[in-house]
């Protein structure tokens, strides 16, 4: 009896192993990525807004070489070994930066009670749609994302092969799973839904109960993580549990010895001032039980902690699926206080949750901040600049200037003026790799897409299947 279940369960390890690898392959050859080999590249003709400065050269010409800018100017001399990029008539930017995605947001929907196909389904959907969210996002412009609440060490492992050419996608800033409280959110739902098993929730979750078993999940994952995530949102349901706060104490003092941020999810004001309380760094959604006080606001402001608001997602979230119409306009007016505040703000999608799509989302969150009175330079920056910021590489990304990475995109019209433009994507480079090129589009008469049309969604994934 003894031999047969050790043969039953290698048989079920061989199964796993194999499927993994059998996946991995099939990743590899969708959506790959490209050496960049030093070759310069000149982009000549288009009109350069760099938010980093808030400055504008027209026309500029950019060279990059490897994987860096290597020059910017009104007149720059073009090597002659370059590969030349004519963008007469674009708009060029830095490369987006999505900072709330959750590049595996699948769930599983178990029927059969199998905890371990429920994985592996789970696993299998993630694959398959991996390459072409990869596609999408670039497609939009996105050439960085924050991804949270993931599978570990799946998409880590996953953001290192973008990072080294091996996939093409856009760069990944990694949390890994999410820590809350047993039973708390995101698990109470989840199991409410009968959409997460056991082994899947231990993927995407870490339920912590003391300080101490806090402090050491954040040590074993600490140096495979790019920051830390905690869930202190209950989304209306006030009955689920919450990390108490000597629980986030030591998930904040434990990353902050290891000089990891860490990002809170909130819903009310009472999880937001819970945050600031134990020193987060971050603060992902927007509260929308009441109004944001002054108090707070200066707080957030002097610390210099950016919001990322997802007003789409939650205002989505609120009207369509909850009825809630007047706490999706307490999200909006907060968003409006944290603007007259001077509050940091970035651009997140929280795509693919319900109610959202990849790559679309973040430009209808562009939209929103200029609905509440963001100038389009103001939203660009949110987009670039301060995003960067927030994820600690403005000295690397969210610029166009020597020395910074090479993600540039080029778009149709004047985003400067009006933010839809920046739907209109015509050419996409990534860490100096050409990834979109839609230019032939720009020289063929009638074939040019302008703001208005590219607003509209090519696709809407509800992405939770």
């Amino acid at each position: 009896m003894r031999v047969a279940s050790v043969l039953k369960w290698s048989a079920f390890g061989a199964f796993i192993i194999a499927g993994a690898g059998i996946a991995f392959a099939y990743s590899q050859g969708q959506f790959p990525g490209h050496p960049v080999d030093g070759s310069p590249i000149a982009l000549v003709g288009g009109r350069l807004y760099d938010p980093a400065n808030d400055s504008l050269i027209d026309p500029a010409t950019v060279i990059v070489r490897g994987t860096d800018i290597a020059a910017v100017g009104a007149a720059e001399p073009i090597p002659d070994d370059a590969r030349v990029l004519y963008v007469n008539g674009l708009t060029l930017l830095p490369g987006f930066i999505d900072s709330h995605v959750h590049l595996s947001g699948i769930r599983p929907r178990i029927r059969d009670g199998s905890r371990e196909l429920g994985w592996l389904r789970y696993l299998w959907r993630f694959i398959r749609r991996f390459p072409e969210r990869r596609r999408t996002l670039i497609r939009h412009g996105v050439t960085t994302v924050k991804s949270l609440g993931d599978p570990h060490p799946w998409v880590v492992r996953f953001a290192g092969r973008i990072e080294r050419h091996e996939l093409a996608g856009p760069r990944v800033f990694a949390g890994g799973p999410v820590f809350t409280a047993p039973g708390g959110y995101p698990v109470g739902r989840l199991r409410r839904a009968g959409q997460g098993d056991t082994s899947f929730i231990a993927q995407v979750t870490r339920q912590v109960i003391g300080p101490g078993e806090a402090a050491t999940a954040v040590k074993r994952i600490a140096s495979r993580v790019d920051f830390v995530s905690v869930a202190l949102e209950r989304r209306g349901e006030p009955e689920l549990p919450r990390l108490s706060p000597s629980v986030l104490y030591a998930i904040c003092a434990t990353a902050s010895e290891r000089g990891i941020p860490v990002l809170a999810h909130v819903s009310t004001l009472e999880d937001l001032a819970l945050a600031l309380a134990a020193g987060v760094n971050g603060i992902e959604h927007i509260p929308y039980d009441q109004a944001i006080d002054s108090l707070t606001l200066v707080e957030l402001r002097e610390r210099g902690i950016a919001v990322d608001p997802t007003l789409q997602a939650i205002e989505r979230h609120l009207s369509e699926l909850v009825g809630d119409t007047a706490s999706a306009r307490r999200a909006r007016d907060n968003l409006r206080r944290l603007r007259l505040a001077g509050v940091p703000v970035v651009v997140g999608s929280d795509a693919p949750s319900p109610g959202t799509t990849l790559g679309y989302t973040f430009h209808e969150e562009l939209r929103n901040l200029v609905e509440v009175g963001y100038t389009p330079r103001q939203a660009i920056a949110a987009a670039t600049t301060v995003a960067a910021e927030h994820l600690g590489v403005a000295d690397r990304l969210g610029s166009i200037a020597p020395g910074m990475l090479a993600d540039i995109i080029a778009v149709a019209g004047d985003p400067v003026s009006d933010i839809r433009a920046t739907a209109a994507v015509y050419l996409v480079i990534a860490d100096g790799q050409i990834l979109l090129d839609r230019l032939d589009e720009v020289r063929s008469p009638g074939r040019l897409v302008l703001a208005a049309e590219a607003t509209k969604p090519r696709s809407r994934e509800g992405g939770l299947d």
